[in-house]
């Protein structure tokens, strides 16, 4: 092959490939399966399952008044029941292992988007709640380039296999084949994948004597969760006063009370934790918190939870109807009550049938 004919063959290869990565980058765009550049294409039959990569492109495109937002907790959250409930039409945007940080940045994102919105659901769980402030799961995905306006660092989006091949063609198919798109019912819902027991239950479960100690908030450790309280949740509250804020404390199993917090001896820890999150929380008149530990046929009954935190769908369903019905829910009169009856509840259970004879 001479110069002349090599020189033609390289522009000709290289002209092919240019116009094949115009072309990938273009189909990628249009059908946005991240949801990154604009809303859904009407009739296409979207996958959703990837919340670190499809939430914030949810929050900025859709359109939504209300967000159901918090961790793995939420995930079973039934968007159409939000909607029936509260008279809103939501979306869910969750953070399975999500610390306070994610959850409030992703929190703050949609409210910066969408002037719209006018409630906010999201748990708040203590586990993740004692860190500093800007601490965030190192194990989770961070897709930084799906969070800001910088379209020059999209490459990793627009060129991506899995992207092209696992939702723009699969979703094409799903869309020849009649299949409906994934919706927020079903976005990150596992309810129906994971049974329920003391059979499933149990294996978390932890026996040791009980520690015999009491175990109290340290200074230092109130001094964190204030600074994380402050900079991760109620930032968003107090910025934005014509938002009502539904947080909640998720009910965890009474397994998880004995294996975490009763044989360590740190129930008053726990509950000087929940205290100080709702004392800061509860400044703001636009914020409202929920407990359901005084659901004790609900917290003992293991035929509800998967694991030790994890709860089934028709505990979430009646988790909403509380809260919508304002069932369960503190006030600065009654807050200091309700967390002594609990602490003298969970203090005092009878734990030796989880521990066996």
């Amino acid at each position: 092959m001479d110069k002349k004919t090599w020189k033609k063959f390289l522009i000709q290869e290289l002209v092919i490939t240019g116009l094949l990565l115009i072309a990938v980058a273009g189909i990628v765009a249009y059908v946005d399966p991240f949801f990154h550049y604009h809303a859904p294409i009407k009739g296409f039959s979207y996958i959703m399952d990837n919340e670190r990569y499809q939430n914030d492109g949810i929050t900025r495109n859709f359109e939504y008044d209300a967000l159901i937002t918090g961790t793995s907790v939420s995930e079973n959250f039934r968007a159409s029941l939000v909607d029936e409930l509260f008279g809103v039409t939501s979306v869910k945007a969750t953070y399975a292992g999500g610390y306070y940080k994610e959850i409030g940045d992703g929190e703050r994102r949609a409210l910066e988007y969408n002037d719209n919105i006018k409630l906010v659901i999201r748990s708040m769980d203590m586990y993740f709640a004692m860190t500093e402030v800007d601490y965030r799961n190192p194990q989770a995905a961070d897709p930084t380039f799906l969070y800001d306006n910088n379209i020059f660092n999209d490459e990793a989006y627009l060129y991506n296999a899995d992207v092209l091949f696992e939702y723009v063609n699969s979703g094409i198919g799903r869309t020849a084949d009649g299949v409906p798109s994934d919706n927020f019912d079903t976005y990150m819902r596992f309810a129906e994948d994971r049974p329920l027991g003391a059979a499933y239950v149990l294996p978390y479960v932890s026996i040791a004597e009980a520690s015999g100690e009491e175990i109290h908030m340290t200074d230092e450790e109130r001094a964190m969760l204030t600074a994380n309280v402050r900079a991760n949740l109620t930032a968003n509250i107090a910025a934005y006063p014509d938002v009502q804020f539904y947080y909640y404390f998720p009910p965890y199993c009474i397994a998880d009370w004995y294996t975490n917090h009763y044989v360590k001896g740190d129930i008053p820890a726990l509950i000087e934790q929940m205290e100080l999150v709702t004392e800061e929380v509860l400044k703001y008149d636009n914020a409202h918190v929920f407990c359901f530990y005084d659901e004790t046929d609900v917290v003992t009954d293991l035929n509800n939870y998967s694991d030790l935190q994890h709860y089934s769908g028709d505990v979430s369903d009646l988790l909403l109807q509380y809260m919508a019905g304002g069932e369960h829910e503190l006030t600065l009169d009654n807050y200091k009550e309700y967390f002594e009856n609990v602490e003298n509840y969970y203090t005092n259970y009878d734990y030796s049938w989880i521990t066996g004879p």
